[in-house]
């Protein structure tokens, strides 16, 4: 079974690989367009799925922190 913190790292790293598939959308190679547009839907579905598990999995009190904040986290602000 996975730990918390198993699941932050799972999180973060869906996370990044989200924004580098993004930023491949954006891209001016076609080919890489395509194959990106095809995976970010798995990963936007993967991340939906660990974040139910983390919030699921999370104990009440304030270490780990929320979802929300721990995206803020990663996103540095």
């Amino acid at each position: 079974m996975l730990e918390l913190g198993d699941l932050l790292n799972l999180i973060r790293l869906t996370e990044l690989e989200i924004r580098s598939l993004k930023a491949e959308i954006e891209s001016d190679n076609e080919e890489a367009k395509n194959n990106a547009g095809e995976i970010i839907v798995q990963f936007d579905e993967l991340s939906v799925k660990l974040r139910k598990m983390y919030e699921e999995a999370r104990p009440d009190d304030s270490d780990p922190p929320e979802y929300e904040e721990y995206m803020k986290i990663i996103a540095g602000k």
